[in-house]
């Protein structure tokens, strides 16, 4: 069982079908005898947008939940296109990545402060948003072959996020918020020394 707890985005009906356009071509691109695909499913699909930890149930607090709302308050609902699929050693996953998005980046940095400032240090801050697609083996070579993989329409509007656990194969929603804010938040600005 996982018992893992984040706050992420979940994909709506025009996401899942542009990302199942994505998984097919992976599907269709993969060179015969290349190794073992097994496809996620669509209902796991999501981008951790700050992975808070394991089995932390005692931290989803009223306190908690109001700072996420306060996070959906400031950042606007964007789009993000998706750039490219790429192949990660470490933990066999192949994933769709987005091209650079500061509103997307903005989100998970923001998910990250609110929950610091409830007194929670995430395990995990995130700086590259992606959604596994499949997996893989791990610790294969390159796949080069996975450069082909069209990814050119796949444009996935971020327009809520949710508080999800999974409490093993699937993830249940503990708080949903949608995205009010007309701009980003300013970056901090640090004066020259001199």
């Amino acid at each position: 069982m996982s018992q893992a707890l984040f706050p992420g985005w979940r994909p709506d009906a025009g996401g899942r079908e542009r990302l199942t356009a994505i998984a097919d071509a992976i599907v269709a691109a993969r060179p015969e005898g290349a190794a073992r695909l097994s496809l996620r499913r669509p209902e796991q699909w999501h981008a951790t947008l700050c992975f808070l930890g394991y089995d932390p149930g005692h931290v989803v607090t009223p306190a908690l939940l109001e700072a996420f709302a306060g996070v959906a308050a400031r950042i606007p609902p964007h789009t993000c296109t998706v750039e490219r699929v790429a192949y990660w050693p470490q933990s066999g996953a192949v994933v769709a990545l987005p091209h650079a998005c500061a509103a997307l980046q903005a989100l998970c940095d923001a998910t990250r402060d609110a929950a610091r400032r409830c007194g929670i240090r995430p395990e995990q801050a995130t700086t590259q948003p992606h959604v596994t697609l499949a997996y893989l083996e791990r610790g294969l070579a390159g796949q080069a072959w996975l450069d082909t993989v069209d990814c050119a329409r796949a444009a996935l509007c971020i327009d809520r996020f949710e508080l999800l656990f999974n409490p093993g194969g699937c993830y249940q929603a503990l708080g949903e918020w949608p995205l009010l804010g007309t701009d980003l938040p300013a970056q901090p600005h640090q004066a020259g020394l001199f």
